[in-house]
């Protein structure tokens, strides 16, 4: 077990990736280099592994957290380690919720192997369509059109997520809000005008998902970079918070740090110049 080690745990949207959504090229050089120094470096997102290849080039060496703590991927392993779903009361109750406003999301269930199944009812906007022609086709997940979107006992269901108007969404977040047995989170699309509404087990959070890659690989303290809503208990349980010039202003309010802009690889060039380098 390593002792007296940092880990450091980014956010992708909006921290650590440019406004293409990409890696810069300098970025990654970095912060490859730093890996293989020996620097303890993983992420945070609300992303699933579709997404998040775009860290393998890294050479990331840990654990990350994706769909905001609700699984872990193990990078050297290529495999879930972790899965933490709604109860399938508590999805029926969010379903029905939705159905009541009549705006169904996109629904991830996932199979004993952790492997995702995407089911929706339809494409409500640009964003979501967008979201779906991207993802289609990858090895990671499937998607299914259905014309009703149901939750059976054995279903493990992991997410909702759904883009849309604030004010739309928020009457919906306030409605999910009071299932005690999931977290809903709204917060800005860090590309377009409209927000993210996300729902998932009270379980899991980014924070939890911190606390446990801490654990696993033996270090004594974190440093955790973010820059939205859903990035603010991660940040504020870290040893240190850090969140980019371009966040959200209660997230550079609650940070210990504020640093440059995402867009400008302000993290990256602080690990640069502060990271812990093993001797």
């Amino acid at each position: 077990m390593n002792k007296n080690r940092t880990l450091y745990i980014s956010d992708l949207d909006g921290t650590l990736l440019g406004r293409d959504a990409r890696l810069s090229r300098r970025t990654a050089e970095i912060i490859s280099s730093l890996i293989k120094k020996g620097v303890l470096f993983t992420a945070a997102t609300a992303r699933s592994l579709s997404s998040v290849g775009i860290l393998e080039s890294l050479g990331i060496k840990i654990p990350c957290v994706q769909l905001n703590g609700v699984l872990m991927y193990d990078y050297p392993k290529h495999s879930y380690t972790d899965c933490t779903p709604i109860m399938p009361e508590d999805a029926r109750a969010v379903v029905d919720i939705l159905r009541r406003f009549d705006r169904m999301s996109f629904v991830y269930k996932a199979d004993d192997t952790y492997g995702i199944h995407v089911e929706f009812e339809r494409l409500t906007n640009d964003v979501e369509r967008n979201f779906f022609e991207v993802r289609k086709d990858n090895d990671y997940k499937s998607f299914s059109q259905v014309s009703c979107i149901t939750v059976k006992d054995d279903d493990k269901v992991i997410y909702f997520t759904m883009v849309d108007e604030y004010a739309r969404l928020k009457a919906i977040c306030d409605e999910i809000g009071k299932i005690k047995g999931v977290r809903p989170t709204l917060y800005s699309d860090n590309y377009s005008d409209l927000y993210f509404l996300e729902v998932f087990s009270s379980r899991a959070t980014k924070a939890r998902g911190m606390q446990r890659i801490k654990e696993l690989v033996g270090a004594d303290r974190v440093v955790a970079f973010g820059d939205n809503l859903n990035d603010l208990e991660m940040l504020s349980l870290a040893d240190v918070g850090i969140a980019v010039a371009d966040g959200a202003e209660i997230v550079k309010e609650c940070a210990d740090i504020v640093i440059g802009k995402s867009y400008e690889d302000a993290v990256a060039l602080w690990l640069l110049e502060n990271a812990e380098i093993p001797e």
